[in-house]
């Protein structure tokens, strides 16, 4: 992390609201494209953004980033953005089911839901089933935005075994997932995104 960011998020850490500012002003349009990628309304993604910065002020005095401020900001984006679709995936069924006619086809959409909610289970599940060294280089070049040359330095290794490790974490990942025939759009965009 850069001098001048530390000195950014330390400012930030004691309420310095110019420090906010100044984050807000680099980063906003960033996430607002993160965000975009997996919720395609403006509107929506304008309010999920605001969101990250609130959340952000709210936890100053807590926070604890190893990594660049923007590899943060962009891993919080993403999770509130598939935490939107889950919520909103959610309330449309419950209101349906409050207003008491459910589509004919509510069989099918119950499947559809449950095939989603098991996949993304197993997903994170495999996750966190990877061999230690392959998830730890798996989430600093996926979730924390790592090159393949600075997770080698990082770590130790060569920029080979970082490729290797990598390649070794999806392909588990996909043979986790191969019993799931139809994939969630949120685990879709998931693994575009991410893999």
């Amino acid at each position: 992390m850069e001098t001048s960011e530390q000195q950014l998020l330390s400012a930030l850490r004691f309420g310095n609201e110019a420090a906010l500012r100044q984050i807000f002003n680099q980063h906003y349009p960033l996430l607002l494209a993160d965000i975009y990628r997996l919720v395609p309304d403006e509107s929506t993604c304008q309010d999920l953004a605001q969101e990250l910065f609130v959340d952000l002020w709210n936890k100053r005095e807590n926070l604890n980033i190893h990594t660049s401020l923007r590899a943060y900001l962009r891993r919080a984006a993403v999770n509130k953005a598939l935490n939107y679709i889950k919520a909103t995936r959610r309330i449309r069924f419950d209101d349906a089911e409050d207003l008491g006619h459910l589509p004919d086809n509510s069989a099918l959409a119950t499947h559809k839901r449950e095939t989603q909610d098991n996949l993304e289970e197993a997903l994170h599940a495999a996750i966190d089933k990877l061999p230690e060294k392959c998830r730890i280089i798996f989430n600093l070049s996926r979730f924390e935005q790592f090159s393949h040359r600075e997770i080698a330095e990082k770590l130790g290794i060569s920029v080979k075994t970082i490729e290797n490790q990598i390649t070794k974490a999806m392909k588990i990942l996909r043979d986790a997932l191969i019993n799931h025939a139809e994939l969630s759009s949120v685990v879709i965009l998931w693994l575009k995104w991410c893999l």
